[in-house]
């Protein structure tokens, strides 16, 4: 039976962990509206996950 990841993470915002303290500094800082965002290594998504939601498109 699959499993509901989307409404895992709808209903728990950090599921996989909070995000790396250094993307969000940087996000913080960072004054583009949307841009593209290429995540290597991203494991189970925890970083990716942070950048899209604000808005940003993570390959």
């Amino acid at each position: 039976m699959p499993y509901d990841y989307d409404a895992l993470y709808q209903e728990q915002r950090h599921a996989l962990g909070e995000p790396t303290k250094a993307f969000v500094d940087f996000f913080k800082k960072y004054d583009q509206s949307s841009v593209q965002v290429l995540d290597l290594g991203c494991g189970q998504g925890r970083d990716a996950l942070f950048i899209a939601r604000l808005g940003h498109h993570v390959t």
